[in-house]
């Protein structure tokens, strides 16, 4: 089963016409009165991450000034503390990394008052489930290297281009640039599928997600048990001694 906690589309997820400050939401939890401390927040370490509550639900939300675009990995892992430290004790709906909206009040009318009873029932779905990510980078570039050794036709391009100055073998050029890369798509779709079958007998539930950076191999998202979780994070050890030393 894959399950995937979807944001309502008539949520922006940036805030309309010209403003300095909007509200970034982490995600839906049952309604509380008090979060951890000293959690992080994305965009400014001096914003609180608070609470916006309507009936059983709470929506955790932070002030953010949008004097520059959201994104950098410091935003990235304040929004994966938020939701990682309150899943240590309670079922959280995380929403999309850069969820954002005008207000508060727009958090509530929105997002919480219409969505009420998807959230509800999204919760009880999930109750007992912990959110676990696992990323996988190349080291080195290494899947290059693997195709070149995998892939004669790139092997032989790559032969046959190295004596040429830069401004020849144009087509050549493309025809290897075009292999190269559907030989890394087809790579990393095979590693996030050795990465979901082996992890699979711990885990309830996970989703493959599309990575960017060159050396990026795997973005992987499962649903635990939180009594499977021992289970799940030695399945992930020992994956990635596996994976180590191939």
């Amino acid at each position: 089963m894959t399950t995937r906690a979807r944001r309502p589309e008539d949520v922006r997820t940036e805030p309309a016409g010209d403003v300095e400050k909007a509200v970034y939401v982490y995600g839906i939890v049952g309604r509380r009165e008090e979060l951890p401390d000293e959690l992080p927040s994305v965009g400014d370490d001096e914003a609180k991450v608070v609470l916006a509550s309507r009936g059983e639900l709470s929506a955790l939300i932070s002030e953010v000034r949008l004097v520059r675009p959201l994104g950098t990995r410091a935003d990235l892992v304040a929004h994966e503390r938020v939701l990682d430290t309150l899943a240590a004790e309670t079922t959280v709906i995380p929403m999309r990394f850069g969820s954002v909206v005008t207000t508060e009040n727009a958090v509530v009318e929105e997002l919480l008052d219409p969505h009420h009873d998807h959230f509800e029932a999204m919760l009880t779905e999930l109750e007992g489930l912990v959110q676990f990510t696992v990323r996988g980078r190349y080291a080195e570039s290494a899947h290059l290297r693997e195709i070149v050794d995998e892939v004669p036709e790139v092997q032989q391009l790559r032969e046959d281009l190295g004596g040429l100055p830069e401004d020849a073998g144009y087509a050549e050029r493309l025809r290897l640039g075009e292999l190269v890369s559907n030989a890394v798509a087809q790579k990393r779709e095979s590693d996030a599928e050795t990465l979901m079958a082996s992890l699979e007998p711990a885990s309830a539930a996970s989703l493959s997600h599309a990575v960017a950076a060159e050396d990026d191999a795997v973005h992987v998202t499962f649903l635990v048990d939180r009594e499977q979780i021992p289970q799940f994070e030695r399945a992930v050890d020992e994956l990635g001694e596996r994976w180590f030393l191939r």
